[in-house]
């Protein structure tokens, strides 16, 4: 769905609801070529490949994609950095402690349930990390999708991002990755580092599982190695959903709006509300903000070029549009938040009650920012220790067990045209 934010779709007599679910990640021929031929470059030549394309893209200079340990040991960030970036890790780390001990998961170790039949489950042997960066730092990114996985137990977590124009990484990057406990960095950003990491080349192993957000190119890598590597899923440009009522602050709302689209002018914002004076103030306040932002050309692309505001019939159709757009971020900021996010059934994160600040959720809270974007929170799920475990199957029959099942594998088996089978159970079975 491509429209401006400041287009009000009245859904009060029920059209145009259909609109709000037919969002959906955007494709284009010229990317998927692109995107193709640096993958197919890669397999093909491997570090030099890798090379040509962080020259061409990042630092003409670069001549070593992989970060020393004398970068990570030795970078330093400012006090007050550091103690954030700490806070951050302490209550991340928590949060997802928490979590796999919800599954009796977190220490690394295989758990076994079953005699007979039963399951075996084991955290990956080892996973990428895709962190962007070039023109912006963003160690959060490191903690988000590291931390998951340290909780998980993974054996090893590479982690790529693109360098600066200099060759080097921004510094607190350098501290996420020491204080995280990543040895191994490679400074590789766009589909180069997706086709790294999941097809493996002279200097970056292969991995299991690759994750984190990125751009087009990204996503479109992501896209075209499925099958070769194990994905988190559709991370695209960030969007937010902010609900509102007559109660509402108009500030706090449009703040909100505010922190997602700053990202990038492809970013997406949508307002909702039972109310036209709610919606009056919140466009007030967002143009009077609009003059003062420092970011305002990227905020104006993505104010005018995607989202919308959604003026619903009540409560009820608030909800259904909630639903309908399943929108990465999802802030609740109207009366009794509680009860009404209970029944928000499709949203990447809820952010209840005017308190839940976005950037709360995406530096501090706990859960992981990385959120399934585009209408992809309607089946997939945040970055969790979950996306870092994998489940094995387990058969152990005795004798007696199989052949108490074997006439009925027989009848299956030659139903469905396929002897070998029925015969593979005969042969086990004494009648």
């Amino acid at each position: 769905m491509t429209s401006s934010f400041w287009d009000v779709l009245d859904v009060r007599d029920g059209a145009g609801l259909s609109e709000l679910s037919s969002r959906g990640p955007t494709r284009d021929a010229k990317t998927e070529e692109t995107v193709a031929n640096i993958l197919a470059d890669v397999l093909r030549r491997g570090d030099a490949a890798l090379l040509e394309v962080c020259q061409q893209f990042d630092c003409y200079s670069l001549t070593e994609l992989r970060v020393t340990a004398t970068e990570i040991d030795e970078a330093t960030v400012a006090p007050e950095v550091d103690v954030a970036l700490d806070h951050a890790i302490r209550r991340v780390t928590e949060f997802h402690v928490a979590q796999a001990r919800e599954f009796g998961l977190g220490d690394g170790t295989t758990r076994t349930w079953g005699s007979e039949v039963g399951q075996q489950i084991r955290p990956l042997a080892r996973v990428g990390v895709y962190v962007p960066g070039g023109a912006a730092a963003y160690p959060s990114s490191v903690l988000m999708n590291v931390l998951p996985a340290v909780v998980a137990g993974v054996g090893e977590i590479i982690v790529t991002t693109p360098s600066r124009p200099d060759g080097t990484l921004e510094p607190a990057v350098l501290v996420a990755l020491r204080k995280t406990g990543v040895r191994t960095a490679f400074k590789v950003g766009g589909a180069a580092a997706i086709a790294a990491l999941a097809f493996g080349t002279e200097s970056v192993p292969r991995v299991d599982k690759i994750v984190g957000p990125g751009n087009r190119f990204v996503n479109e890598a992501k896209r075209q190695v499925w099958g070769r590597v194990g994905l988190d899923g559709y991370a695209g440009p960030s969007e937010v959903c902010v609900v509102i009522d007559e109660s509402s602050d108009p500030v706090l709302a449009a703040a909100d709006l505010l922190t997602q689209l700053e990202h990038a002018p492809d970013n997406a914002g949508f307002l909702i509300s039972e109310c036209s004076e709610a919606i009056a103030a919140v466009h007030t306040e967002l143009h009077l903000r609009l003059e003062l932002e420092p970011r305002r050309e990227i905020l104006d692309a993505a104010f005018g070029r995607n989202g919308r505001t959604i003026l619903v019939r009540d409560r009820e159709q608030a909800l259904e549009a909630v639903n309908l757009l399943a929108a990465e971020h999802v802030t609740v900021a109207v009366r009794d938040a509680d009860a009404f996010a209970e029944g928000v059934v499709n949203g990447g994160c809820i952010l209840i009650g005017e308190f839940s600040a976005e950037s709360a959720g995406d530096y501090l809270a706990g859960p992981s920012h990385t959120l399934p974007t585009a209408g992809a929170a309607r089946w997939q799920s945040p970055v969790n220790v979950l996306d870092f475990i994998k489940i094995q199957s387990r058969i152990a029959l005795d004798q007696a067990a199989m052949e108490a099942l074997a006439a009925d594998i027989r009848a299956l088996a030659e139903l469905e045209g396929f002897p070998a089978h029925a015969r593979g159970a005969t042969l086990r079975s004494a009648s």
